[in-house]
């Protein structure tokens, strides 16, 4: 028997800056198992991501929420295994952005390169293991498949990752 009817593929925006605040602040907002106001929902105070610690983790994903919650929950988990630290800090935020890229190799492996039959996507993508930012593709269905896949950004004449996750990866483990 068979309960899978259908599936299909919906398309998530990356978070904004305050949706990101609000998923490491508030992880159980819409949970149905606290009441709305319950003050012992669980949450975090804005001060244990450290000063400006949000907002690297939010440009680090790019705001992608699986890569948000990959990051966030690396370092929830460092963090646990620490024990002698009062709120995450600098360190812990790079180390767990290191940790991430193996733990999330597959699925940052399938986002930058999801159709192995398109090797020119890939081709121009692994340029940024070594640079920063390069011209745009010549190839105009690889240049608009890294737009429509929201994987660059352009700056001027060049263009770069949009994700610095992705980057890392690419660096460490693509």
């Amino acid at each position: 028997m068979s309960y899978l009817v259908s599936a299909r593929t919906i398309e998530v925006p990356p978070f904004t800056p305050e949706e990101t605040r609000r998923l490491l602040t508030e992880p159980l907002r819409y949970s149905c198992l606290w009441d709305r106001d319950d003050t012992n929902r669980p949450h975090f105070e804005s001060g244990f991501w450290d000063a400006g610690g949000i907002e690297r983790i939010h440009a680090e994903a790019g705001g992608w929420p699986h890569l948000v919650q990959l990051l966030a929950e690396t370092i929830v988990d460092l963090f646990n295994d620490a024990k002698t630290l009062e709120h995450v800090d600098r360190d812990l935020l790079e180390r767990a952005a290191d940790e991430a890229v193996m733990l999330g190799n597959v699925v940052l492996r399938q986002l930058m390169n999801p159709d192995e039959a398109a090797p020119a996507g890939w081709t121009y993508l692994s340029g940024f293991r070594t640079q920063d930012r390069q011209p745009p593709p010549t190839d105009e269905t690889v240049r608009l498949a890294l737009r429509r896949r929201l994987l660059v950004t352009e700056e001027g004449d060049h263009w770069r990752l949009r994700v610095p996750l992705m980057q890392r990866w690419l660096r460490q483990r693509g």
